[in-house]
């Protein structure tokens, strides 16, 4: 929807075919009228979305293949991979069992889907490769409720071996740079560079303060030519610093 600037698939073919007499849901899958979004949602919603998931790798792993992904080739010759959740419906008075919820400071309760989006990003790149998504939604046997880095966990574990011969680096915000977390990328033969905060990382801060105050964090200035200015960049950067310890969070916060 973003691509065509249309509300939705159906709206672009509607109006492909005011405007052109034909629309691609007939040219490219042999739709011969096109549906309401109900019948759409009526035919797709008792599909579970693990038959579909598939069709993600299978179309990123072709393209691998085939060397269609050599452009978003970025660190020592990898890919990066940025692992993300996004919420996609919330509702006061809508629910289903597959729902999350959140109380809100006003006392109501909040029911919301979310889910993992992971995408093969590379800088200077416009196009990204989407790959399976990871719902966050209850799990059998699980009396807490899940989370996004559950879900990342999950995610890992069932796609990650398929990808991480490529050489692959997961980026993350600062939810995903704990240790528990961290081992789980190494363990599948990936790295990581994952945002890491001061108010989630005292210790490690701490020991960063101490390096600073002695003058010995190893620092590298670059220069480079943007076509109209000259720009400075200073990096910093040191080794085996301590990484929070804290187990993954079982339960999901008030904030995305």
């Amino acid at each position: 929807m973003f691509f065509t600037q249309s509300p939705s698939f159906l709206d672009y073919q509607v109006r492909m075919q005011k405007e052109r007499g034909r629309n691609n849901a007939a040219s490219l899958f042999g739709v011969h009228q096109i549906p309401s979004d109900q019948q759409v949602r009526n035919l797709l919603d008792p599909v579970p979305p693990e038959q579909l998931a598939p069709l993600f790798m299978d179309t990123v792993d072709g393209l691998y293949r085939l060397g269609a992904l050599e452009t978003h080739r970025a660190l020592v010759g990898g890919f990066l991979l940025a692992l993300d959740g996004t919420q996609y419906f919330a509702s006061h008075a809508i629910s289903c069992p597959s729902c999350s919820t959140r109380t809100l400071a006003n006392g109501k309760t909040q029911y919301h889907h979310a889910a993992v989006t992971p995408v093969l990003v590379a800088p200077g790149q416009d196009a990204v490769f989407p790959l399976p998504p990871a719902f966050v939604a209850p799990q059998d046997g699980h009396l807490k409720q899940d989370c996004e880095l559950a879900a990342s966990a999950r995610w890992l574990a069932q796609w990650a071996p398929r990808i991480a011969p490529w050489g692959v680096t997961c980026l993350g915000d600062d939810l995903y740079c704990h240790q528990p977390f961290c081992q789980q990328v190494r363990a599948q033969g990936c790295h990581f560079l994952f945002v890491c905060l001061p108010q989630s990382h005292p210790a490690l801060y701490e020991w960063l303060a101490d390096f600073e105050r002695n003058a010995t964090v190893p620092t590298l200035v670059t220069t480079r030519w943007t076509g109209t200015q000259r720009l400075t960049e200073t990096y910093r950067y040191f080794h085996h610093l301590p990484c929070a310890t804290a187990t993954m969070p079982s339960t999901s916060t008030g904030a995305n």
